[in-house]
């Protein structure tokens, strides 16, 4: 499988070290934002479940004009594990678009990993990309929705109007917003019958075992210690963890991460909820784990969620809306879809598990890439 349409003076090979430079310079162009060798580090270099950069370039002289990297997770269904690769972060150099670069690399990527215990390939593409993907092989699933709980609405204002009315508006709608929020937060929270520690970073050990209490028999990221380690250490992000235990005994372990924009607004995210899954016990432990988590970044401009681990009723009842719908759905640009290959082009179940059907998968921001 591969693309007539690339120049022959572009070579699209796997990452080697010398190119760290010039895919960090590419990052920035693309991206507009400056990650820094801290974040590639975390993110592609110290990855546990590969001995590799998952990474592959095109090249034109000594030049990096494009890069496509990899995020590896080991993804369980059921009593199964399976090792699944996430595009993410696709660069091309404005100026060798439209060349046939991002094909390439992808096949390049596809061949190599083929013959290395790699199962499929899932990831979240705009719908720019979307079309791409597609003609490559990969098949949606569903939308992804991601809730957002706007509390500083003068953050947001000036974006979508122009001048002093917009300075006006926001102003007077923070307020009133702030105070809604705060009688959700005090109607949703139930009373009081947990004990919640908050704990600053991530707790990798308590998140793990809380975990294995409890898996999910969707297609999920297997969480160990090992996994908590890796993917929530982003140096981009602040992280917090709370834990909720009931006569001591622990029961529900959440994660919140938080960073400034160069646009100066504050994101908070609750990037973690394990046990993914629960009876009504569970239910009541969330609701208070997460007014407590809310209480604390009553500061963010915006908290946002993603996936479907938190129930919807448990987030309208905090004042989050859905990016899919009036209002939010009128601003948001960044809608998404969950998107499946496998490797071998023709399995598309993993244990009996039909890749394709959006119930037989449970993701949150731990799976989805953010950075």
């Amino acid at each position: 499988m591969h693309s007539d349409a690339l120049d022959a003076t572009y070579e699209v090979r796997r990452y080697r070290p010398e190119d760290r430079a010039g895919v960090l310079a590419l990052d920035d162009a693309v991206w507009d934002r400056n990650r820094g060798g801290r974040w590639f580090d975390w993110k592609y270099g110290q990855n546990p479940y590969v001995d590799h950069v998952p990474l592959f370039v095109a090249v034109r002289g000594d030049e990096v004009v494009g890069a496509r990297p990899f995020m590896a997770f080991r993804l369980r269904a059921g009593d199964e594990t399976a090792l699944a690769l996430q595009p993410a972060d696709t660069m091309v150099d404005p100026d060798h678009r439209r060349q046939g670069i991002f094909t390439r690399m992808t096949e390049r990527a596809i061949e190599f990993y083929r013959e290395r215990g790699v199962e499929l390939f899932f990831n979240f593409p705009n719908e720019a990309s979307l079309p791409g993907y597609r003609k490559l092989g990969w098949r949606t699933v569903d939308d992804k929705r991601t809730f957002y709980r706007v509390q500083s609405p003068d953050a947001f204002v000036p974006q979508y109007t122009d001048g002093r009315a917009a300075t006006l508006l926001g102003q007077l709608a923070a307020p009133i917003v702030r105070g809604y929020h705060d009688v959700r937060t005090e109607l949703a929270q139930p009373p009081p019958e947990l004990s919640i520690d908050r704990r600053a970073g991530v707790d990798a050990d308590a998140l793990a075992e809380l975990y294995r209490r409890n898996r999910p028999n969707q297609l999920h990221a297997h969480r160990d210690a090992e996994f908590y380690g890796w993917r929530f250490d982003s140096p981009v992000w602040s992280h917090s963890t709370y834990v909720a235990a009931a006569d001591g005994d622990p029961t529900l372990g959440l994660v919140t991460r938080t960073r400034t924009t160069n646009d100066g607004i504050t994101i908070a995210q609750i990037a973690e909820v394990v046990p993914m899954n629960g009876g009504r016990r569970w239910r009541e432990a969330l609701a208070e784990l997460l007014g407590d988590a809310l209480a604390d970044h009553a500061d963010a401009d915006v908290v946002a969620i993603t996936g479907a681990v938190v129930p919807d009723d448990v987030l309208t009842d905090y004042g989050f809306a859905p990016d899919d719908r009036l209002p939010l759905s009128k601003f948001s640009d960044h809608r998404c879809a969950l998107v499946v290959r496998p490797l071998d082009g023709d399995s598309w179940s993993l244990n009996g598990r039909d890749l394709t059907r959006s119930v037989n998968w449970l993701l949150s921001y731990g799976e989805r890439d953010t950075t």
